[in-house]
């Protein structure tokens, strides 16, 4: 069926699953279709939302009052970013969207539930695309939201087969409302070949190994792991660099900073931050650790893969399974630290056989990941 989609994001800033949307609204954009988004707060990629889709924000910005307080110095602090909607906000915006004729609402992240719920009068189908698992639901739904998900929605999408068991064996989700939908990647279009400069600014040698970890510095993403990992193949291979992109102001990223100090004299663990161009530190590495207890369908993955580099991560973490399952000697088991350690130096100290063969298999798998690929199996579930 030609489906008339109000799209539901709980925020606009630059993590996975709100860019798996940006580029899904910006493949649509490109084939010509109108976008329509609904956002309950705003963020960095506010500016590039609205340039492929019609979007409104549920929570307003300082209003009037606010504004005039916000003048007065010793306030300052108690600034309120941004507030609920009054009634008349949100009678106007139900007006817009009841006008619009929308056929489906589709939630992006658990995370949305909430706003959603919001919605109900508009007696339309819901959907949601889910992008987490135990952990972040735990995080960012209440009960009340997984007996939304569970009992009102016609259709739940799952980043990965994880996530689909987990919302079908412990949120009580009917199977057969569920259905699979990878992720879309933008696919890089040209090779910069900027690694060299990296490992330059880095002071990492041209001739040795790099060994790259990404992602916003918590506990989810195994950051803690990730050193604990550098520490022991460094002192089995004192040449490795280990780059981890993705450290900021938080209690992880301090952790992390303080661990390295505690033994890293050499200077061979670079804690970088969270960059907008990444593709330079993909170029630049060797090997990519995939060190997350729980990632639904990391999309550093695929762009680690399209690479043509080796990945190194733990069984039952999520959609690595999905990605890796044809290549057991690029998986080790949950959480177990040495068997990553010896991994990674497997592939780092040894010419493996068919190592060129895989690893040009893993780029042709991260290109199954596409904007052509995913709206196709999009519209093969009989959504258009």
């Amino acid at each position: 069926m030609t489906s008339k989609i109000l799209f539901v994001g709980h925020d606009a800033n630059g993590a996975g699953a709100q860019i798996v949307l940006l580029n899904w609204l910006k493949a649509e954009a490109n084939r010509g279709k109108k976008n329509y988004l609904l956002l309950e707060k705003g963020g960095e990629l506010l500016a590039q939302y609205e340039r492929y889709a019609t979007v409104w924000v549920w929570r307003k910005g300082p209003n009037k009052i606010e504004k005039i307080v916000k003048k007065i110095p010793f306030l300052k602090r108690e600034d309120r970013v941004d507030r609920e909607p009054n009634r008349a906000e949100i009678a106007s915006m139900l007006k817009n969207f009841r006008r619009e004729k929308f056929t489906l609402i589709l939630g992006n992240t658990v995370a949305s539930l909430s706003l959603m719920q919001q919605l109900q009068g508009m007696r339309i189908p819901f959907g949601v695309y889910v992008h987490e698992l135990d952990f972040s639901i735990s995080m960012y739904a209440t009960e009340k939201d997984m007996a939304f998900l569970a009992q009102q929605l016609s259709m739940v999408f799952g980043v990965s087969e994880q996530v689909i068991r987990l919302l079908v064996g412990k949120f009580n989700v009917p199977k057969e409302r569920t259905l699979l939908l990878p992720p879309i990647i933008e696919i890089p279009k040209t090779r910069s070949d900027r690694g060299g400069q990296i490992r330059e600014q880095l002071g990492i040698p041209s001739d040795a190994q790099v060994v790259l970890g990404c992602g916003l510095a918590e506990w989810r993403k195994g950051t803690d792991i990730f050193i604990r990992v550098a520490r022991q193949v460094i002192r089995k291979m004192p040449k490795v660099h280990f780059i981890w992109l993705g450290v900021g102001d938080n209690v992880f990223s301090a952790e992390l900073r303080a661990e390295k100090e505690h033994w890293d004299e050499s200077k061979q663990v670079h804690l970088v931050p969270q960059k907008l161009d990444s593709k330079p530190y993909f170029e630049a590495m060797d090997l990519f650790f995939l060190s997350s207890r729980e990632d639904p369908f990391p999309l550093v993955m695929l762009e680690a893969a399209f690479h043509g580099k080796p990945i190194v991560g733990f069984e039952g973490s999520g959609g690595v399974n999905d990605f890796l399952k044809d290549f057991p000697d690029m998986l080790v088991g949950y959480l177990e630290e040495e068997q990553a350690r010896d991994c990674i130096l497997k592939w780092l100290s040894e010419d493996l056989p068919d190592q060129t063969k895989m690893t040009l298999e893993l780029k042709n798998r991260s290109l199954q990941y596409s904007a052509d690929r995913f709206l196709e199996r999009w519209h093969q579930m009989g959504l258009k």
